[in-house]
């Protein structure tokens, strides 16, 4: 071979042999002692055959043999693979080529290549390491921030604390009030842009805005809902400056849940971009899952509209993802997000799109296998079974390395090609809209773009920024459900109910808005308004001679309220009433996900004399260990298992066996929604004797219950 073709070949370390036939070759150049060890014989001149000297080799033969036959110009490259001989691993890569009508097999030795491209990609994963550390930084920050804020008046400009809160935070930190005019903004936001704070005209905060509204079609979702965000920006300034940056929004709520402000921080993570796009693969693929990342992502729909044929987008998201990495560490996240990625491969079709486009969101373009003929009923009910069966087999348990169960369903909201939309940005838009309905409490998992769908999410808009005024505007109030002695008929307790008139001729039900609460975190204002006034009411009850306790309930978003029993105590010793006259309402659901914080909250209340009691009871666990060592006092049988109570043989099993379990516990035991006498006698019989429902009184109004306890 001429050093010319060599030079051409960017050949330094390497085997040269000239093709002859078949598997037989003329060694031209073999300077190094490991072309011996892959290949015997091989000296300067000599003839050899290549054939199951190396599975790899031999494999890649195959192609070579038919590049050489047609004779033309150019090269076939094998890509990297290693050699194992002995105890040496041999990192190699193989050309095919051909020039002036003869034909060459070229085995480089690219151990440096391997090297530096294992270096590249151990610093990537490392780079990405440190990345999840910038966003713990973010969530530290804004934690930070929101306890500062809510404590002091930010319309002060001039306020200290804040003020040294972010002056010195190597992130950029922006805060505004709700209509996004700055209040304080830290050098490090201005020279994230390369901004001079004291000379530039321009402000950070524009120039975030206008990179959220290009690159994410979600933002208009994002602030209408208030909702908080985290994700990645490309910024470019011609000619010289361009980064990418780790943006986290956090909105801030008043005592009331009305919007107050808004937290935005940003770092730079140009490196990490850099040193990923050093190798071509890892520019457009996660280096955690090894698929398409969101970059990718985009291209290809933006490709896939061109075609204009139809097609879906699926918007995957990872159901309490969040809680696996606090519980268990980002490693054992990062695993699970393999394995999800795995799961979801093995699910899909073929030719379909899947890619990584957040950290535990995915998204898939789901094409039409028969292109020629497009059957819309067809494509739609295939569409509707895959999204199924993705949805149904994402509900299965995953483990972790420890053996430790996560469940990880996903939820999912899919638009279409050209139906819903026709832009890249609507398509994005409405997936996202239909998946965050998806992501709504007791809500189909699975949600299609539709009309209705967006008519419902306006409403929902609605009457969330409704909702952080109903306190202020008075439209809430208590009604109280007594609950009975089943045998004495005597009220022994009763149960405190919200009701929300939206207007005076509008009411909307618990149903309705508490999911909405409990989802943008209003829960926790509305639970202390339930507290005061219940205690208010306690108070009230025992002046009219009525000492009956009053139960409520406690929201998921409550127990992780860090000041929820200090609030309570307050509440108790402000109204002058007796801890033992409060009851709190507890899921199943809040005890096993919560578990260490809640056992320090029951243990607290039970010194301060507060009763605890688990309500619908026997619907969400199995594990039934907590019942051993929390200190509850009764357990609630929902109302699901009443309701058949007479006739259904298996809800009949369910309540005798929750009876006989509270009564070996020393439990009390209370059943809810009884609205038959048969259902009543049944419990009476089985000495269930305390219960609630409607065949004994509906909710009352506060006046009415008074009336009905009052001694006579």
């Amino acid at each position: 071979m001429q050093p010319s073709i060599i030079q051409a070949l960017g050949i330094i370390d390497c085997a040269i042999l000239k093709w002859k036939s078949h598997h037989s070759f003329e060694v031209l150049q073999a300077p190094s002692n490991w072309v011996t060890k892959l290949i015997s014989d091989a000296q300067e001149g000599s003839k050899v055959e290549i054939d199951n000297t190396s599975a790899f080799l031999s494999d890649f033969l195959v192609d070579a043999l038919d590049f050489w036959k047609l004779h033309s110009e150019g090269q076939v490259h094998s890509g990297i693979w290693t050699e194992v001989i002995g105890d040496e691993n041999l990192h190699l890569e193989a050309i095919a080529a051909c020039s002036d009508n003869q034909c060459y097999l070229v085995i480089n030795n690219v151990e440096d290549t391997y090297r530096k491209q294992q270096e590249t990609l151990q610093l990537a994963r490392e780079l990405l390491i440190s990345n999840d550390k910038v966003i713990e930084q973010h969530d530290y920050m804004h934690e930070r921030l929101r306890s500062v804020m809510l404590s002091h008046d930010m319309a002060d400009k001039h306020h200290i604390p804040i003020r040294e809160a972010i002056q010195y935070a190597s992130m950029g930190v922006i805060i505004t009030d709700q209509l996004f005019n700055v209040l304080e903004a830290n050098p490090s936001s201005y020279s994230a842009f390369e901004l001079d704070a004291d000379l530039s005209d321009q402000l950070p905060i524009n120039i975030l805005m206008e990179l959220l509204g290009k690159q994410y079609p979600e933002k208009e979702r994002i602030f209408e809902t208030a909702s908080a965000w985290t994700g990645e920006l490309y910024w470019h300034a011609p000619p010289n400056f361009h980064k990418w940056l780790q943006l986290s929004i956090q909105p801030v709520r008043d005592e009331n849940a009305a919007l107050k402000n808004w937290i935005f921080t940003l770092s730079d993570t140009t490196r990490v971009k850099y040193l990923l796009q050093t190798n071509e693969d890892l520019s457009l693929h996660d280096a955690l899952t090894k698929l398409p990342n969101r970059q990718y992502f985009w291209q290809t729909l933006d490709q896939t509209v061109s075609m204009s044929t139809p097609f879906y987008v699926m918007y995957f998201d990872v159901n309490n993802f969040k809680s696996i990495n606090e519980l268990h560490g980002h490693l054992t996240g990062d695993q699970m997000l393999v394995k999800i990625a795995q799961r979801l491969k093995a699910l899909i079709p073929a030719g379909d799109f899947l890619a990584r486009i957040g950290a535990d969101e995915f998204a898939l373009i789901h094409f039409y296998e028969n292109d020629q003929k497009t059957d819309f009923k067809a494509f739609l009910d295939e569409t509707v079974e895959l999204v199924e069966m993705i949805q149904s087999a994402s509900t299965e348990p995953y483990y972790t390395n420890k053996n430790r169960r996560c469940d990880l369903a996903l939820k999912i909201g899919v638009s279409n090609y050209p139906t819903d939309a026709s832009s890249v940005e609507e398509l994005m838009k409405y997936a996202d809209l239909a998946l965050h309905h998806a992501k709504q409490e007791d809500a189909d998992p699975v949600q299609f773009y539709s009309l209705d769908l967006k008519i419902a999410s306006e409403r929902r808009l609605i009457l969330e920024e409704a909702l952080t005024r109903a306190i202020e505007r008075e439209q809430f109030e208590l009604y109280i459900q007594p609950i009975y002695n089943l045998d004495t008929n005597e009220i022994v307790k009763a149960e405190a109910l919200l009701r929300w008139h939206i207007s005076e001729n509008e009411m909307v039900s618990p149903e309705v808005f508490i999911p909405i609460a409990e989802q943008n975190g209003q829960i926790v204002t509305i639970g202390r308004w339930v507290i005061s006034e219940v205690c208010k009411l306690l108070a009230k009850l025992d002046v009219d001679g009525i000492h009956v306790p009053i139960s409520l309930n406690l929201s998921p978003r409550q127990i992780s309220d860090r000041h929820l029993f200090e609030f309570i105590h307050n509440s108790v010793t402000k109204n002058k009433v007796s801890a033992g006259l409060l009851e709190l309402e507890i899921t199943e659901g809040v005890l096993v996900d919560n578990h260490d914080k809640v056992r320090k909250l029951l243990q607290e209340l039970r010194e301060m004399g507060v009763t605890v009691a688990i309500d619908d009871f026997g619907t969400g666990y199995s594990s039934l260990s907590y019942l051993k060592y929390l200190p509850i006092d009764s357990l609630k049988i929902d109302q699901s298992f009443v309701f058949d109570l007479a006739k259904n043989s298996d809800d009949q099993a369910i309540v005798l066996a929750v009876i006989a379990m509270a009564k070996s516990l020393k439990l009390g035991v209370v059943a809810e929604g009884i609205e038959t006498d048969l259902q009543k006698q049944f419990l009476k019989q089985h000495d269930c004797l305390i219960g609630q429902g409607f065949l004994l009184s509906k909710p009352l109004k506060v006046s009415d219950f008074i009336a009905l306890a009052r001694p006579q």
